[in-house]
């Protein structure tokens, strides 16, 4: 699809069925990715959070927004993916400090799993939103100079790379500084970037298919 449908999105105010739907998938991936974090898993002699299993999804949705869609609706709903995140965060909390009945005990575990400290809040926050917002404008900016709009699946990896480094660069340091060395703090984020970008590229061939399907199926609609 060519850049006029992107043009014509972006200056309406009425968006498709479809594209709604990937907005929601996309906010639904962000906020599940949170709550997982909670779990550690171990992968060889590394430890992640089980939010790797589905964040990768919701930059893949990213780049599927901005590639379709154009970088202004892709970062609209970043924002809204960060007022929902923070939405989340409040209602977690107040859910935390109001009081239980006398009888159920697992107040302290549902604090242990579902709170989070402020720190954590503060640097999850921050690292989703720089991260996607470079993700969809390194997506948009590669895609404006190819002139021709090809080479997605390049556009898509180098957008994915930059954008998972800011995310993880930022993340790890605000949530595990001064609690665990300097090479611990770059280790997890060189984990964590390559996971993720090889998450990308494994994805790779079915991200194409979906943005050749939703170009198709958007373009028919605008006839």
């Amino acid at each position: 699809m060519g850049c006029n449908m992107c043009k014509e999105n972006e200056n309406t105010k009425t968006v498709s069925l479809l594209f709604l739907f990937l907005s929601v998938l996309f906010i639904t991936c962000l906020l599940l990715s949170n709550i997982l974090a909670a779990k550690l898993l171990r992968i060889g002699e590394w430890s992640v959070t089980a939010g790797v299993l589905v964040f990768p999804i919701s930059y893949i949705l990213n780049d599927i927004m901005t590639e379709v869609y154009g970088f202004k609706l892709a970062k609209k709903v970043i924002y809204i993916g960060f007022l929902m995140n923070f939405f989340m965060v409040l209602i977690f909390s107040l859910a935390i400090v109001l009081p239980a009945p006398t009888w159920y005990e697992m107040s302290d575990e549902f604090a242990m799993i579902i709170g989070s400290t402020p720190r954590i809040i503060i640097a999850g926050l921050a690292a989703y939103l720089s991260g996607s917002l470079v993700n969809a404008r390194v997506m948009s900016r590669m895609k404006i100079k190819s002139n021709d709009g090809k080479k997605f699946g390049l556009r898509a990896i180098v957008s994915t790379l930059v954008g998972e480094t800011i995310d993880s660069g930022v993340f790890v340091p605000i949530a595990f500084g001064g609690l665990i060395s300097v090479g611990q703090i770059l280790n997890m984020i060189m984990v964590q970037v390559i996971l993720k970008t090889l998450y990308e590229c494994i994805c790779l061939p079915l991200t194409a298919v979906i943005v050749r399907r939703v170009r198709e199926h958007e373009e028919k609609d605008h006839i």
